[in-house]
């Protein structure tokens, strides 16, 4: 990243976020699919009231994460940073596994309130019994939703002089508003987990418990470069750099 206010990116297209917006358009073609396609199923009155409902909750979601995440703001008073920085490959495989377990409970969901038709002969039984229908929405429904929508990130309003953070991104828009004056900038060295591999330095924001990745520098950098990024940062984002016990 150079050394510039006019570089920080703020605008494109995020290939991980975009890659996550298609999952729940995907998970809605293939309950259309098997329920209204296949015939093998017909839906009753609560079937299609929880079709509806999770069609459209999903249709939504899917917009926002692309207007909300993958599109970068073009205001430059916002700044989005994200825990974790995930590409599209990486993404094809939480997000695209994760659709796959959410479509297995919200499919058990539906099934509740649908008859199963077996040679055209509409079965007299209920298509799932109720720990059936727990255990495939605890089991897989729920880690599916995690693995989809679980995306915390920080959304910095220059401006305004907050930071709020999202713990499933601004899409599903549930946040917790922080003051712009907690937000503390340092850097710290960038290790292979459980090896002594490092691979750099990572320069990081935190706010409070919570911290988020900024900026990657291979190798070795030598300490007047790590400063000089901090103190980058920090009048990037308005705030100020960690004393080392505030980076412990």
């Amino acid at each position: 990243m150079a050394d510039d206010e006019g570089t920080r990116g703020f605008q494109g297209l995020h290939s991980g976020d975009t890659v996550r917006a298609v999952m729940p358009f995907l998970v809605v073609a293939g309950l259309a699919n098997f329920l209204l396609f296949s015939g093998n199923y017909r839906m009753e009155v609560p079937g299609w009231a929880w079709f509806s409902i999770i069609a459209v909750g999903l249709v939504v979601s899917g917009a926002r994460i692309f207007g909300l995440e993958a599109l970068r703001p073009r205001d430059r008073g916002i700044v989005i940073t994200r825990t974790r920085e995930l590409n599209a490959v990486v993404e094809l495989m939480i997000a695209g596994f994760g659709a796959f377990l959410l479509w297995l409970g919200l499919f058990a969901v539906i099934l509740s309130g649908t008859t199963e038709i077996w040679g055209g002969v509409a079965s007299d039984t209920t298509s799932l019994k109720p720990g059936e229908l727990a255990v495939a929405v605890l089991m897989m429904g729920l880690p599916g939703f995690y693995m989809v929508y679980w995306r915390p990130m920080f959304v910095v309003d220059l401006d305004a002089r907050t930071i709020r953070r999202y713990p499933f991104g601004r899409a599903l828009g549930m946040s917790r508003r922080f003051p712009g004056k907690e937000l503390r900038i340092f850097a710290e060295g960038y290790w292979i987990t459980n090896t002594g591999r490092r691979l750099g330095d990572m320069i990081r924001g935190k706010v409070g418990k919570n911290t988020f990745e900024l900026e990657f520098i291979p190798g070795h950098a030598p300490p007047e470069q790590l400063s000089a990024r901090v103190a980058w940062w920090a009048r990037a984002l308005d705030a100020q750099a960690a004393s080392d016990a505030e980076s412990a």
